[in-house]
């Protein structure tokens, strides 16, 4: 099986086992951290050890959506595209002067959760996701413009998440951008980059494929909670 067939279980079993909640039969991330979650296999088992740390949602990806126990409720479920980085070169974006690339700390997270859930109605960002991984933002005029970041972690690779722009500076390539660096910073340390991308979203996936990701495998990816 290839690591990114399981991507969060091999994340919260290698390097980021250090945060991980649960047991050798499912884990999942600290709720404030991210949302995801895994099992080592699809059984009851794990399922009874996951319904432990479900009292919050946990996001789930799946090769085939099973059936799920007694018990569990879908909270939101999407299909999504898996997209790997495969080439060692990343277009340089240029970007207007009065527009650059910062990285991002706590100091950040208010506008971080303003941009997050202006692009993400009804959903918030996690308050302790940095933790996870670098964010990179950009100013624009002072205010934070757009933002992504780095999320699962497993051994040779690294994944880009939360690509947001606000609504009030899009088709400026500010996505492109911060994608781009964040390529290339994963790259500077022999890693590849892959991402997911809801496969609905033809223009993230046009940006993406300009910037040398492929399509790997796709995934039913589900929010569940326990409540018996």
């Amino acid at each position: 099986m290839h690591p990114l067939d399981n991507p969060s279980w091999t994340a919260l079993t290698t390097h980021q086992a250090d945060v991980a909640l649960g047991s050798e039969l499912a884990r999942r991330f600290p709720p404030d951290m991210a949302v995801h979650g895994g099992m080592a296999a699809v059984t009851a088992e794990a399922f009874a050890s996951l319904s432990h740390m479900a009292q919050e949602p946990v996001g789930l990806f799946f090769n085939k959506l099973p059936q799920l126990p007694a018990g569990w409720t879908i909270t939101r479920q999407l299909r999504m595209i898996q997209m790997l980085h495969e080439h060692e070169e990343t277009p340089v974006i240029s970007l207007a002067p009065s527009a650059g690339i910062v990285e991002l700390g706590t100091d950040d997270l208010q506008e971080m959760m303003g941009v997050y859930e202006v692009t993400r109605p009804g959903r918030t960002m996690a308050r302790r996701i940095q933790q996870l991984g670098l964010f990179l933002g950009v100013r624009s005029q002072g205010k934070l413009a757009a933002m992504a970041g780095m999320r699962l972690h497993l051994p040779g690779y690294r994944e880009i998440t939360t690509v947001a722009t606000h609504p009030g500076h899009l088709s400026r390539g500010y996505a492109t951008a911060l994608v781009a660096e964040l390529v290339r910073r994963i790259r500077a340390v022999g890693e590849q980059p892959f991402l997911h991308v809801r496969d609905d979203n033809v223009r993230a996936i046009q940006i993406y494929e300009r910037l040398g990701f492929r399509e790997r495998t796709r995934f039913d990816y589900v929010a569940i909670r326990y409540a018996p």
